[in-house]
C-alpha cells in the first residue's frame, strides 16, 4: 500500500494516516500468530477479523487507482495532475470516506488488543523479532545448495539392503537371495522418509545394473492417467520427446497396451512415488507387466493399499532414527562445516534435547535443524526449544503426520520474518512436485508487491529470500545448472500440505482440485488441471489467479470478474475459439502475465493498455499455429522482461525503442527489428534474437547500447547465411559481466575469437573454426560447460595442457571432419561430463582421459562400430551401458577400455554399422 501511495492523488493524507494505523498493530498482530498464542480461540476470531479490515483497505485503495486511471487518461496511465472532475471530486470523497471507516475500525481493534494485554508477549524477546527488515546480502548464502531431495540421508543402511535384495534378488556380494518380491510398498506417515528411501533404492548402482529400464513417476491425491504413461514410456526410453508430444491424442487404453507392450520386452523397474488411493493404482496396473522379472515399487500412507496392489506384496515400514543418528542429520545441517557451534556443549545439549522430541522423524529433524541454522546466539536456542515444546504439548497435527512432523512445520513457519511468510505461502498454488523455476518465481513475488525495492534491485532482495527459505529447508533445491547457482525448487508434498493448510487458514490462498467446487474467499487461487474454473463476482477481490491446462479439452477464460489481478499464468490453456477476451486490456494492476505453453493463437490488441506489467511472457504450444502480434508492446513502458519463443509471430517494424526499463527480451527475431536492433536499449541484461538474416542487422546490433553499456549477462544470437559475424571486439572490450553465450552462425575466417574472460557457458554452432579458435577458448579459466555443435572444421583438436581449468561439461556434436583428438595431460581436470554425437570419423577417444578423475559420464550417441568396438565387443547391440564396479561383467573389452573403466556411467546410443556410418557422412 505504501508503494501505491505515489499515485493516489487526492487522498494521500488519508493514506498516510492509514499507513500509521496499520504500523502500529502490526506487532499486536504479529504476537496473535506466535506459537505461545496458538488455541487462543478469541485471539484468533479478533485476527480474522483485522485481516478482513486490512482486505478491505487493500480492495478500497486498488479500486480507487482503477476509477481514477480510468477517468483520467484514455490510455490507462495514472494521473500526473490534479483531479478536477466532478465524477473525480466525487471519487475521492467515497475514498475518504472509506479510509475514515477502515481507520476507526483498525483503532478498535487495537483496543481489543490491548485489553487481552498482548503487550506481555511483546515484550518477550524472540529469536525472530527484525521481522520488518530483510537480512542483508551474505547472511544467508548457500555454499552448496544441499538441500535436494536425498542430500540429507543419515542411517537406515539396513533398510537400503534389504529393499535392494527385494528388487533385485541379488545381495551386497552379488549372490542370489532366495526372498523376492513383484510389487515393494514403502508404507509411512507423513515425514517419516518414504520417498527419500525409495529414492536411494532407486539410484543404487545395483539396481540400475540388474533392470535395463526404470522409470520414476509421482502419483500424488490428484494425477492424470496419461501423462503417467507418457512419462514411463519417456523415461524407459520407448519414445522419444517428440513422439511424447504426437502421443498425447492417444487414449488411456492404447497408451496401456502401448506401455505394456515395450516393457514386456525388457525387466523393468518402476517406481510409483505418494500414491493415496486404490483408484491410482487400478489406472496403471495393467500397463505394467510382472511376468518378466520386472518390479514396482511405490510410496504410500494408505495401510491398505499393498494388499489391494498384490496380494503376496512386501510392505516395507521405514525405520524411525535413533537419538544418535538424529543428532547426527541434525549437526550436519544447523551446523555445517567448521562450525565452532558443533563443539559447544550447551548448544549439543540443546540440539540433542530438541532431536529427542522429533520422534525419530528425518523431516521433523531436517526442518528444526534448518530453522536452528539461521540462529547464532544461545538465547536464541532457548527461545525456539521453550517454544518447541509449547507446542507439542498444545498442538495436535493430522493423522497421516507422523508425531511432531507437524509441530516442527508450525515452528518453522512461525519462526519466518514477516517479510517470508507470503513468499512461502505463495509456493502452495503450484502442484505437487511442479518443478518452480526460481527466476519466474523471483518475478511473481515482485509483482504480488512482496519485496521492496527501494535501496537494492528488487530481484537481488528477492533473490535472497529465496536463499534464506533454502537455508531453512523449507523446500528443496531441485536441479542445478551451471549458470546459477540452483535453477528450480519444490515442495515436499507434506510441506505443501501444510504450506496449502496455512494459505487457506489465512485467506491467503486457496487451490482447486478436480474433485473441489467450492468458491472461496482467498486473494489467490490456482486451478490444478481437471478443473473448468469459472469466475464470479465473488472472485472481484482475487489478486492472482494461476491455471493449469486440462488436457486436450478447452476451457472459458472470462477475466471481467478480476479487475484488481496482479499475477496471470494460463499453463497449456486453450480457449474454445483460440484467443483471450479484449477485457485482458483492463486489468490495469496486472503487473505479471505468463502465457506459457499456450494454445492461443495471438494477444489482444488490448494489452497495450497494461501499463503496469513488468513480466510478459508467451510461449505457443508445439501444435498451435500463432498468428501475428498487434504491435502495441511499444505501449507498455513498465516492461522489465518479455519472453517468447519460436512458434510467435511478430509484426514487421516491431516498435522497441520505448522500453528503456527492458531488462530481458528473449526468443524475438530479428526480421521484425529493422528500425530497432540499432537502439537495443542499455538496461539489457539478458537477450536471445533468433533470424537475423541480414549483415546489415547483425553489425548493428554489435554497435548497440545494449552491448556497448556492458550489461549483458545471458546473450543468445543466431543468424543465417545471409550474415557473418566480423568482429567479437565488442563482446570481450564491453562484455565483461557476460556469462552465458549462444552464438549460431557463419564467424568470419580472418576474425580473432576474442570471447569475454567472464564466460561460464558457451555454446558454438555453424561457426567455421580451427585449432587456434580451441585454443582460445581453452583459455577461458571460468567456463564451466562449452558446446562444439557443426563449429570445428579441423581434422585434428588439441587441447593443451593447464586448458579449461574449469571446464565441467564438454559437447562435441557433428565434429565431421574430426579424426584425431588430443588432450594433453593436465587440461580439463575438473571435466564430470562428456558428450560425443555424430562425430563419424573420429578414430578413438584420447588416452589422457584416463588421468581425467573427476569425469562420471561419458554420453556417445550416432558413432561406428570401430569407435564402439575399441571401448566394448558386444557383438551388434546398437545401445549399450556401462557402470564401474557393476557385478555383472557382461562380456569383452575392447583395447581402449583402460581409457574409461574409471568412468562411472558410460552410454552408447545408435552405434552404427559401416553402411549406415557412409550414410550419415555423405
Amino acid at each position: 500500500m505504501a508503494n501505491e501511495a505515489n499515485f493516489l492523488l487526492g487522498v494521500k493524507d488519508q493514506v498516510d494516516i492509514l499507513q500509521d494505523e496499520l504500523n502500529c498493530i502490526r506487532q499486536l498482530v504479529r504476537d496473535v500468530d506466535s506459537p505461545e498464542e496458538v488455541g487462543n480461540s478469541q485471539l484468533q476470531i479478533l485476527m480474522e477479523k483485522i485481516r478482513k479490515i486490512v482486505f478491505r483497505a487493500e480492495d478500497v485503495i486498488d479500486t480507487y487507482i482503477l476509477k481514477v486511471a480510468s477517468l483520467n487518461n484514455e490510455d490507462g496511465n495514472f494521473p500526473a495532475g490534479p483531479v478536477r472532475s466532478l465524477d473525480q471530486t466525487f471519487l475521492i470523497q467515497q475514498v475518504g470516506k472509506d479510509i475514515q471507516a477502515i481507520v476507526t475500525g483498525l483503532r478498535e481493534a487495537f483496543e481489543r488488543l490491548q485489553r487481552y494485554q498482548v503487550p506481555r508477549a511483546i515484550a518477550r524477546e524472540g529469536p525472530s523479532n527484525d521481522n520488518n527488515r530483510p537480512k542483508q546480502a551474505g547472511n544467508y548464502k548457500v555454499l552448496t545448495y544441499a538441500h535436494t531431495d536425498d542430500a540429507h540421508f543419515v542411517g537406515r543402511e539396513a533398510d537400503i539392503e534389504k529393499l535392494v535384495e527385494l528388487v533385485t534378488g541379488m545381495n551386497y556380494s552379488g549372490q542370489r537371495c532366495c526372498q523376492e518380491a513383484r510389487v515393494v510398498a514403502i508404507v509411512g506417515g507423513g515425514g517419516v522418509g518414504k520417498t527419500t528411501l525409495a529414492r536411494k533404492i532407486y539410484k543404487d548402482e545395483r539396481v540400475k545394473d540388474h533392470f535395463s529400464r526404470v522409470a520414476w513417476v509421482t502419483i500424488s491425491q490428484h494425477w492424470n492417467t496419461q501423462d503417467l504413461l507418457l512419462q514411463i514410456l519417456s523415461q524407459t526410453g520407448a519414445i522419444s520427446v517428440a513422439e511424447r508430444n504426437s502421443l498425447r491424442n492417444w487414449s488411456e487404453p492404447e497408451l496401456v497396451v502401448k506401455t505394456h507392450g515395450f516393457l514386456s520386452e525388457n525387466p523393468h523397474l518402476i517406481v510409483l512415488d505418494d500414491m493415496w488411493t486404490p483408484g491410482a493404482w487400478d489406472d496403471i496396473c495393467d500397463a505394467l507387466p510382472l511376468n518378466n522379472g520386472s518390479k514396482v515399487m511405490f510410496t504410500t500412507r494408505n495401510n491398505d493399499l499393498p494388499s489391494h496392489a498384490d496380494l503376496n506384496c512386501f510392505v516395507h515400514k521405514p525405520t524411525l532414527l535413533t537419538e544418535e543418528q538424529s543428532l547426527e542429520l541434525f549437526k550436519k545441517i544447523a551446523f555445517g562445516d567448521e562450525d565452532i557451534r558443533a563443539t559447544t556443549d550447551d548448544f549439543v545439549r540443546l540440539g540433542t534435547e530438541m532431536t529427542q522430541k522429533c520422534s525419530g522423524l528425518p523431516l521433523a529433524v531436517v526442518i528444526l535443524a534448518g530453522l536452528l541454522g539461521t540462529k547464532r546466539t544461545l538465547d536464541e536456542w532457548k527461545q525456539v526449544s521453550k517454544k518447541f515444546g509449547s507446542l507439542l504439548l498444545k498442538v495436535k497435527g493430522p493423522a497421516h503426520y507422523g508425531k511432531s512432523v507437524y509441530q516442527t512445520l508450525m515452528l518453522s513457519y512461525h519462526d519466518l520474518p514477516d517479510y517470508l511468510k507470503p513468499c512461502f505461502l505463495y509456493l502452495a498454488q503450484f502442484s505437487e512436485d511442479y518443478v518452480i523455476e526460481s527466476e519466474k518465481l523471483i518475478q511473481m513475488w515482485i509483482a504480488e508487491g512482496f519485496v521492496p525495492g527501494d535501496e537494492n534491485p528488487s530481484e537481488e532482495v528477492a533473490r535472497e529470500y529465496l536463499d534464506e527459505l533454502i537455508c531453512r529447508c523449507m523446500v528443496l533445491v531441485k536441479s542445478h545448472i551451471l549458470f546459477t547457482e540452483f535453477d528450480g525448487i519444490r515442495l515436499h508434498d507434506v510441506m505443501r500440505e501444510f504450506c496449502i493448510a496455512k494459505a487457506k487458514d489465512e485467506c491467503f490462498l486457496e487451490v482447486h482440485a478436480p474433485s473441489d467446487r467450492r468458491v472461496g474467499t482467498s486473494r489467490r487461487v490456482s486451478i490444478l488441471p481437471g478443473v473448468n474454473f469459472i469466475p464470479t463476482d465473488q472472485h472481484s477481490h482475487v489478486r492472482s489467479f494461476i491455471q493449469f491446462g486440462v488436457g486436450d479439452s478447452s476451457t472459458t477464460v472470462s477475466l471481467q470478474h478480476f479487475k484488481l489481478l496482479r499475477v496471470l499464468v494460463l499453463f497449456g490453456v486453450d480457449t474454445h475459439d483460440g484467443y483471450l477476451p479484449e477485457t485482458l486490456g483492463n486489468l490495469r494492476h496486472l503487473r505479471y502475465l505468463a502465457l506459457t505453453y499456450s494454445k492461443i493463437k495471438t494477444l489482444p490488441k488490448s494489452i497495450g493498455n497494461l501499463s503496469n506489467l513488468l513480466y510478459l511472457e508467451y510461449t505457443l504450444h508445439y501444435e498451435t499455429k500463432g498468428e501475428t502480434l498487434p504491435n502495441v508492446l511499444w505501449k507498455m513502458k513498465q516492461l522489465r522482461h518479455l519472453y517468447f519463443n519460436g512458434k510467435v509471430m511478430f509484426p514487421e517494424g516491431l516498435k522497441l525503442h520505448t522500453l528503456t526499463n527492458l531488462q530481458t527480451l528473449w526468443g524475438i527475431k530479428g526480421t521484425c527489428l529493422e528500425e530497432e536492433m540499432e537502439r537495443m536499449g542499455p538496461n539489457l541484461t539478458k537477450l536471445r534474437i533468433t533470424d537475423i538474416k541480414s549483415q546489415r542487422l547483425l553489425d548493428a546490433l554489435f554497435q548497440s547500447p545494449c552491448v556497448t553499456s556492458g550489461n549483458l549477462v545471458k546473450l543468445d544470437l543466431r543468424w543465417t547465411n545471409g550474415a557473418e559475424l566480423k568482429s567479437m571486439e565488442p563482446l570481450y572490450n564491453y562484455c565483461q559481466r557476460l556469462h552465458y553465450l549462444y552464438l549460431m552462425g557463419k564467424i568470419r575466417e580472418d576474425c580473432p575469437l576474442h570471447f569475454p574472460p567472464s564466460l561460464v557457458g558457451l555454446t558454438l554452432r555453424y561457426n567455421r573454426s580451427c585449432n587456434d579458435s580451441i585454443a582460445a577458448v581453452g583459455r577461458l579459466g571460468q567456463l564451466k560447460t562449452l558446446w562444439l555443435s557443426s563449429t570445428y572444421v579441423g581434422a585434428e583438436m588439441t587441447c593443451d595442457v593447464a586448458s579449461f581449468p574449469q571446464l565441467e561439461f564438454l559437447g562435441l556434436h557433428h565434429v565431421d571432419n574430426l579424426e584425431e583428438w588430443r588432450v594433453e595431460e593436465g587440461a580439463m581436470p575438473r571435466l564430470k561430463k562428456l558428450y560425443i554425437l555424430n562425430c563419424p570419423k573420429l578414430k578413438r577417444l584420447p588416452e589422457e582421459l584416463k588421468y581425467i578423475c573427476s569425469l562420471q559420464k561419458l554420453h556417445v550417441t550416432n558413432m561406428p562400430r570401430s569407435f564402439f568396438n575399441r571401448l566394448f565387443r558386444q557383438g551388434d547391440k546398437r545401445e549399450y551401458e556401462y557402470r564401474a564396479g557393476a557385478a555383472d561383467d557382461r562380456g569383452e573389452r575392447g583395447e581402449d577400455f583402460h581409457i574409461i573403466q574409471h568412468i562411472s556411467r558410460v552410454v552408447f546410443r545408435e552405434v552404427l554399422e559401416d553402411d549406415e556410418d557412409d550414410k550419415a557422412k555423405c
